[in-house]
């Protein structure tokens, strides 16, 4: 039997300054087709009819408040200590939610309703506590590697920075977007050990849940135009060329 959709509530990480973009605006608040890079996110967000957004800000929050409104709830991330510590601080909002969490990025405009939904309904339908999202691209961007095991299996994700030779040839990305059992989320957040760089990765979860015996879902895109994370000014005019041809 398949289970029945699980309540979503959806976790958007907005902290960032984004000093790629050479500016002091924070990131999500540069324009993309004259409407703020978040305000595509929290339009797609709406779209899924979640019991509640939780906007992570950090970076003039005040700004990005004032920008969005009261159509979504906040949180802060007052020290900047990665993507683990940012979804942290969401868990007194959620911390009862009884269903699966979404983790979107407010960077990432492009993502479509149909890759989430995808992503949604795999999680619903599978006993494993997460399912995520990757893409095959010959352009890493950055992103980093996903690990199978000979039986095809996601058992970890390698930062790029920290990739041999031969992982970074592998072609199979981690975009960052997560659904999440959330029974299963809060605790084993506090399980994420801190980066020498000082910071708590969310991909960590993968290995965590693996190492516990669990299998993970994955959809996978080869649209790498929609997982695509604005960072820099060449960045949003590539999103803008997209936009363009979308609407033609």
């Amino acid at each position: 039997m398949t289970k029945p959709p699980s309540p979503l509530a959806i976790i958007i990480l907005a902290a960032g300054q984004g000093t790629r973009m050479k500016s002091d605006l924070p990131k999500v608040l540069h324009l993309l087709d004259g409407r703020p890079l978040i305000e595509h996110v929290v339009h797609t967000a709406r779209q899924l009819d979640p019991t509640g957004i939780i906007l992570i800000v950090g970076h003039r929050a005040e700004l990005v408040r004032q920008t969005v409104g009261d159509r979504v709830s906040y949180a802060e991330q007052v020290e900047q200590l990665g993507t683990g510590h940012a979804v942290a601080q969401a868990e007194a909002a959620l911390k009862d939610h009884p269903g699966d969490i979404l983790i979107l990025y407010g960077d990432m405009p492009l993502i479509s309703i149909k890759t989430l939904q995808d992503l949604i309904e795999l999680q619903a339908g599978q006993p494993g506590p997460l399912t995520m999202l990757t893409v095959v691209a010959d352009d890493p961007r950055g992103f980093g590697r996903i690990l199978r095991d000979e039986t095809g299996a996601v058992i970890a994700i390698v930062e790029e920075v920290d990739c041999t030779p031969e992982q970074r040839d592998i072609k199979e990305l981690n975009v960052g977007v997560y659904c999440i059992q959330a029974d299963w989320l809060w605790p084993n957040l506090a399980n994420i050990e801190m980066s020498p760089k000082g910071e708590y990765y969310l991909t960590d979860l993968v290995a965590i849940a693996v190492a516990q015996g669990h299998g993970i879902g994955v959809v996978t895109t080869t649209d790498l135009v929609e997982t695509m994370g604005i960072n820099t000014v060449e960045h949003l005019a590539e999103a803008e060329a997209v936009l363009r041809t979308r609407t033609k």
